[in-house]
């Protein structure tokens, strides 16, 4: 695999700084509840997040739009959930993936479908699965998608990423 863009370890890195398992704040005790049951027979090892961010993202072909709209929609859920609220090791892994989804439907006329999605995770995450980490992030961001132009290239300036430069490369 060729190695990840600037934009694709930026996103690892601020997936993985924004969503910290084990103690520190990730997921709130209603997302947590809405996943227990699909829990069992989880894999022990999972990739990098660098790695599942990267190999996900290409797999899905998303473009940096997608990619930088996925990051706000993190932060959006991280100032929303309380200090105290823990997650397990897969939570970045689960919260990455609810909302590159949801950032692809929010910007695609043709969204990813579901079972892109299981195969692009290499089948580490069931259909049911991915349809229930949608609808629990749709719930605690109270359905508020919208991200406008200038809220996206200002957001991807701070994370040192030139948005438009960005857009004519593949990730």
């Amino acid at each position: 695999m060729e190695p990840p863009s600037l934009l694709l370890q930026t996103a690892a890195c601020s997936v993985k700084a924004l969503l910290r398992p084990s103690g520190e704040r990730v997921l709130s005790s209603n997302l947590r509840s809405n996943f227990a049951h699909l829990m069992a027979g989880r894999p022990s090892a999972l990739p990098t997040i660098e790695t599942f961010v990267c190999s996900v993202s290409r797999a899905l072909g998303v473009n940096a739009i997608v990619v930088v709209t996925s990051l706000i929609y993190v932060e959006r859920l991280s100032a929303r959930l309380p200090r105290s609220a823990t997650g397990n090791p897969d939570s970045p892994y689960r919260i990455f993936l609810a909302a590159l989804l949801l950032a692809d439907k929010y910007w695609s006329d043709r969204a990813v479908k579901v079972m892109s999605l299981v195969a692009a995770t290499g089948g580490l995450f069931r259909h049911r699965e991915i349809l229930a980490m949608e609808r629990a992030l749709l719930r605690i961001l109270a359905f508020d998608l919208y991200v406008s132009a200038e809220h996206i290239r200002g957001f991807a300036a701070n994370l040192g990423i030139d948005i438009d430069a960005t857009l004519s490369k593949p990730l």
